[in-house]
């Protein structure tokens, strides 16, 4: 910024006004009559009285004879009276050689002081005006340097955060911002191929995603035909069994993998969510095929109705017996009761349970705790079974006990 030229300027202009006018000033004080030459003019005229040739001219004079009458005067400009010279402050004078006649001196400190205030104030309103302008004139290369570019890259940055990266940003090196201004525009173009790039890598990825949805479905049908064949063809119930959980499960991963073609394509949290009015006895068949490790033992469920997606609540189950598979690996307990308006299902394994600090996490997109650094994940499972129960009017609690770790399904009764 071009500022100390111009504060250079106002202090010589400061200080060039306030020498001249101490200047202006200090003549005024020493504005009077001189009174060598008062004297030399009143010898000059009280000698040569009534040869006006030979008066002294350094000063202007009134000659008054005794009845005050004008006899003489240098100028018309000047008092012709007493009460005039009075007003004025002239000097009045007798003529010692000539007994009543008057002189009085015309006393001009007044127009000097007027003068040399006219002088004060042309001072004072040139300096004021230079002062003005040299104000104006840095105002102005305020508003060009600064101020325009300063708002230019406001609504630039405004355009850059509603997502506009097309528009560049005009470079001018002349102003302050010139610099600043050529490498906010080069952010917005490597931000424009950061963003094509993504673009670029998001439909990579949804083709994949749609790819492996295919080619996982040709096996799983194979799955679902053999299982159904084997269901067939079993003797014992508890084969039997087997081969409808294998069937069971194979609709499930169709299920699944269409969901993933379809988040593939949308956000996850644009999973359908459609519940309905469903009887609570399907959730003991839902943990059931959730538990296929059979780590629980005996429990049973309230008989009510509850707002549900069987689908998105037998996913929920999946997840959480999913979690506790994989990072306790011991017995589960269920415990299930009626409490205000939900039914609702205790599940408790009896392993490390998480810290306090990474509790809260443990429900947001991506989250996993430090244990489970080490074990396969993607850290979605409770943040989906978390957003199907908030979908189906319920919620998600996840507590620490003693010992273990333990969710909380809150499922809405009708």
């Amino acid at each position: 910024m071009r500022r100390y030229p111009f504060l250079i300027l106002v202090v010589l202009t400061f200080l060039a006004e306030i020498s001249l006018c101490t200047f202006f000033f200090s003549r005024i004080d020493t504005v009077a009559q001189d009174t060598v030459k008062v004297n030399e003019c009143i010898k000059s005229i009280d000698a040569n009285y009534g040869n006006e040739s030979a008066y002294s001219k350094d000063l202007d004079f009134v000659i008054l004879d005794e009845e005050g009458k004008v006899i003489y005067r240098t100028s018309e400009d000047i008092s012709g009276s007493l009460n005039d010279a009075i007003k004025n402050g002239d000097t009045i004078l007798d003529l010692e050689q000539h007994q009543g006649i008057k002189v009085l001196i015309h006393n001009s400190t007044s127009d000097s002081v007027r003068v040399y205030k006219n002088w004060i104030i042309l001072t004072i309103v040139c300096a004021s005006g230079l002062q003005m302008a040299l104000i104006i004139g840095y105002y102005t290369y305020l508003n060009r340097n600064i101020i325009v570019p300063f708002e230019t890259l406001k609504d630039f940055s405004a355009r850059v955060a509603g997502g506009n990266l097309d528009i560049p940003l005009e470079v001018d090196r002349k102003h302050i911002f010139g610099s600043f201004t050529e490498s906010f525009d080069i952010m917005r173009t490597e931000l424009k191929k950061a963003r094509a790039a993504e673009k670029k890598a998001n439909d990579d990825k949804k083709e994949m995603v749609a790819k492996l949805s295919h080619d996982i479905k040709t096996p799983v049908a194979s799955i679902k035909s053999s299982s159904e064949i084997g269901y067939e063809l079993a003797k014992e119930e508890k084969l039997k069994e087997y081969f409808n959980m294998i069937n069971i499960k194979s609709d499930q991963i169709t299920v699944l993998v269409d969901n993933l073609f379809n988040s593939s394509v949308q956000d996850v949290t644009e999973i359908t969510v459609s519940p309905v009015e469903v009887k609570s006895g399907l959730v003991t068949d839902m943990i059931r095929n959730s538990d296929y490790l059979r780590k629980t033992g005996d429990f049973s469920i309230p008989s009510c109705s509850i707002f549900a997606d069987k689908l998105r609540l037998q996913q929920s189950f999946d997840n959480i017996f999913m979690n506790s598979y994989k990072y306790a690996d011991t017995d589960i307990t269920i415990d299930a009761y009626i409490k205000d308006e939900y039914l609702v299902i205790e599940i408790s394994d009896k392993g490390p349970g998480v810290s306090e600090n990474e509790l809260p996490l443990l429900k947001e997109k991506y989250k996993r705790g430090k244990d489970a650094v080490s074990r396969d994940g993607a850290g979605l499972g409770l943040y989906l079974t978390d957003y199907f129960l908030t979908n189906m009017d319920g919620r998600l609690e996840l507590k620490n006990s003693d010992p273990g770790f333990k969710a909380i399904l809150y499922l809405r009764t009708i």
